[in-house]
């Protein structure tokens, strides 16, 4: 088993016809976003049909499991009691590295949430939540190129308390 931050109280996430792929690649340690196979646009959440051309013609597109923080929010409130010892938390949107685009909402762990901010490179850790599930969650990139890590931070900004991102 991996580390776990959340507490087995967490709602477990339901799949779908759409997001069973996505989930049997996330058990896997595998970050994934749909791709379409008429005009190539990827997104996430996974879907039935392309927003772009609207074909129901998919698959599976594998990704570095690397990104920069589009948008983040700092959550300090315990919305369930078993929580309680967890807040703050951060809910961040991933813009995933290889993936033309598509985002992810997930969490910012191992990172106090003053240091958060827009344009943070990040990489995927995993929460083993079962045998058969696995959570992606997001933590600071442990290494980054200098040329990579100025280029990702020159559009980055903070709101004032670190407690947002892009409006």
């Amino acid at each position: 088993m991996t580390e776990r931050w959340f507490p087995d109280e967490m709602p477990m996430p339901a799949a779908s016809a759409e997001t069973v792929g996505w989930w049997e690649a996330a058990a896997d340690h595998r970050l994934v976003v749909q791709r379409c196979t008429d005009c190539g646009r990827t997104r996430h959440p996974p879907g039935p049909v392309c927003p772009r051309c609207r074909s129901s013609s998919s698959e599976w597109s594998a990704t570095p499991g690397t990104g920069t923080v589009y948008t983040y929010t700092v959550v300090r409130q315990a919305f369930i009691p078993s929580l309680r010892d967890k807040i703050p938390y951060v809910v961040v949107v991933v813009e995933l590295d290889g993936a033309q685009g598509a985002r992810i909402v997930s969490n910012l762990v191992d990172v106090e949430p003053e240091e958060v901010t827009v344009g943070m490179p990040v990489e995927v850790v995993w929460e083993d939540m079962g045998p058969e599930l696995a959570v992606p969650r997001f933590r600071p990139a442990a290494a980054v190129p200098a040329s990579a890590g100025a280029t990702a931070s020159a559009g980055a900004r903070t709101s004032a308390g670190g407690d947002g991102g892009r409006r």
